[in-house]
């Protein structure tokens, strides 16, 4: 399942728990870096819009805690009625303190690279949404995440008791869909270009068996935002560190591409003229860049340059521009160029008469 998808179900279940009181325990697998753990904070955020008030997302590492983390502190007391010696528990420290948000997202990540004794109160709290005397209310829904036992990730067997007791929900990267996240999260367009077009060497669907650094869309983000801040000499070696050695020599060549492009101006002032290139990487990284940097006064300069382009490109850079600038709609120079023959032509094609937000 992809993150676009994991993260409608997620939103189903939170939903249905509350209508119905009943408890929903998900996890979340797959390999390091695709992005699970932002996937759940954009659920509370998009669950914050669709619920009008604060929907708080609380992470909490499972890898990094300790038993009393987890079930609480144990403390000496007496019973109440024979003032005999009881032991009872704090308030855990994973409950929403007086005057949190009444709906919430208790995210156990980094699960089953907890220790055995830390997973097994953790176990009950995702199922139970309880430890002992501290419980959630049936409003905050408890996802937990975990990478696979075969990432060498120091994953830990799941516990046989909670097997068949959760929905573990196995996460795959989706080029498309990642794509569409980072142009609306405005990561370097070059980097886009380059996931898009080298995407087995931008995610390794298995983890190398040599240890060392390897590239996931995470670490691609870390060295995107690197692009346009070092010289060659110095992001080169940062990209390998983040990366490994083959996809950062990999990603730089491709940068060394993209760095002889037409630039954004060039394009803008003369768009029936300026070089349109001819290999596909560099096609998609030029796409990218006036995605990136398009603005409504240039629409038509823009599209004009689009429509030079390839089919698949012109569609593609149509699709992106109105998912990172859909209000570019509302521009006078939008409806000029839409009202044109060959641009009704590509809209149908691209299937964009009805935009998606």
């Amino acid at each position: 399942m992809n993150i676009k998808d994991t993260k409608t179900l997620i939103k189903a279940l939170f939903r249905r728990q509350i209508e119905s009181g009943t408890r929903y325990c998900v996890e979340l697998e797959s390999a390091p870096g695709v992005g699970k753990s932002e996937a759940v904070f954009q659920v509370a955020a998009e669950l914050s819009k669709e619920y009008g008030e604060p929907v708080d997302c609380r992470q909490e590492m499972l890898s990094t805690r300790e038993q009393p983390d987890v079930a609480g502190f144990a403390i000496p007391a007496r019973d109440p009625v024979d003032q005999s010696h009881i032991m009872v528990r704090t308030k855990a420290p994973w409950m929403p303190l007086a005057g949190a948000s009444r709906y919430g997202l208790l995210f156990l990540d980094e699960f089953r690279q907890a220790a055995p004794e830390v997973q097994k109160p953790g176990a009950e709290l995702m199922l139970n949404g309880r430890v002992g005397e501290s419980a959630l209310p049936i409003t905050w829904m408890v996802l937990s995440a975990s990478n696979r036992e075969s990432d060498r990730s120091g994953v830990h067997r799941s516990l046989a008791f909670i097997e068949n007791r959760r929905m573990l929900v196995p996460v795959e990267f989706d080029v498309d869909t990642w794509v569409s996240w980072a142009e609306k999260a405005g990561v370097h367009p070059f980097a886009i270009a380059f996931v898009k077009t080298h995407p087995s060497v931008a995610c390794v669907d298995k983890v190398p068996d040599k240890s060392g650094p390897f590239s996931t869309p995470r670490t691609i983000v870390k060295v995107a935002s690197l692009i346009d801040h070092l010289p060659a000499n110095l992001l080169g070696p940062a990209a390998a560190g983040y990366l490994g050695e083959t996809a950062g020599a990999q990603l730089m060549a491709f940068l060394r591409v993209a760095s002889e492009l037409p630039s954004y101006d060039d394009i803008v002032d003369a768009p029936d003229t300026a070089k349109v290139p001819s290999r596909p990487d560099a096609n998609y990284a030029v796409m990218q860049m006036l995605i990136h940097r398009i603005k409504p006064k240039d629409v038509k300069a823009i599209f004009t340059y689009l429509a030079r382009m390839g089919r698949e490109y012109q569609i593609t850079g149509v699709r992106s521009c109105l998912n990172r600038h859909l209000t570019i709609v509302q521009t006078p120079e939008f409806g000029k160029w839409v009202s044109e023959p060959e641009t009704k032509k590509l809209l149908l094609a691209a299937n964009q008469m009805v935009v998606k937000k």
